[in-house]
């Protein structure tokens, strides 16, 4: 089939790599470069270098809606949609010849919108998955083809569990694009009364609170790595920490209640027992564990 592909950011890389294997795709869209880093060097989209590295054609308009010609000219069977970063119009959504498929890293109708995969975790869901969604002009509202369900480790972060559900999305895909090149479309309603929404994390929210639960800390922290980092301060100091451990312990919510450079402890109190931390960023400096933290710094604390 012909196949056009829609998207901007890295999970989208593993499913446009195994779609060329199978499938023509004649064009791919992404969101324009744009600038990025202390130095605001302009730099191509995840997609965008992914395209040229496979030969493909490909385009980079400021709004969608501008790409209408050259979709329709491509006489496309099916558009693919995976992360772009702005709704389909529905001028676009009725060009392809059997429709337009969406990818989106959660159960639907739980967790639509744009952070899926960080609320999630924060909330400490311990299973989530991917969707294959027939799209309509309605965020994330449209009927169900496919869905792979998936255990989310206590442990997971951000980065791995964006990783292996960018993954399962690739041969998902592929099941769907078989499934209607033999004639079987599957279309299942949402059920809107069960929708829960996946709003972007905004910057307010990175910060922890010594005050939650240990385990509430410990599934911000996840939600958070390896980007942006949580934000925290201990000893009056501002850190971002990556990586943690629910622990036993009590006293004043940010107390440091163990410090131990030759174990490698450093144990923080929260409102409900303790979170040992075990991956942290001093202001303005690498990552690093937390035993190499404090043999630099642990004199500060």
């Amino acid at each position: 089939m012909r196949v056009v592909f829609i998207g901007t950011s890295e999970f989208g890389i593993p499913v446009l790599e195994k779609l060329v294997e199978k499938h023509e795709v004649p064009l791919v869209i992404s969101q324009p470069d744009r600038p990025k880093g202390r130095g605001r060097k302009l730099l191509p989209t995840p997609i965008k270098e992914c395209a040229h590295k496979l030969g493909l054609k490909i385009i980079q308009p400021e709004k969608i809606i501008q790409a209408l010609d050259y979709i329709k000219d491509t006489l496309c069977h099916v558009l693919v949609v995976v992360s772009y970063g702005q709704l389909i119009p529905p001028e676009i959504l009725k060009l392809p010849k059997v429709g337009p498929l969406n990818i989106h890293p959660s159960l639907l109708p739980k967790y639509r919108g744009a952070a899926p995969i960080q609320r999630a975790l924060m909330n400490g869901e311990k299973k989530t998955g991917v969707t294959i969604m027939w799209m309509n002009e309605r965020l994330d509202e449209g009927d169900i083809f496919l869905q792979k369900e998936v255990e989310i480790d206590p442990e997971e972060t951000y980065g791995e569990l964006h990783d292996r559900l960018s993954w399962l999305s690739a041969p998902l895909l592929l099941e769907a694009l078989d499934k209607i090149e033999t004639g079987e479309i599957i279309r299942i309603p949402q059920n809107h009364q069960e929708a829960t929404y996946a709003k972007p994390i905004t910057k307010d929210e990175t910060w922890i609170n010594w005050k939650d639960p240990a385990h509430k800390v410990h599934n911000l922290v996840r939600a958070l790595s390896p980007k942006p980092g949580a934000q925290a301060i201990i000893s009056e100091q501002r850190f971002k920490i990556y990586k943690t451990k629910p622990s036993q312990g009590s006293g004043m919510p940010g107390e440091i209640l163990e410090k131990d450079i030759k174990k490698g402890i450093l144990r923080i109190a929260c409102g409900e027992n303790a979170l040992d931390i075990l991956s942290i960023q001093p202001e303005g400096k690498r990552i690093m564990d937390v035993a190499s933290f404090l043999r630099g710094y642990g004199h500060k604390l």
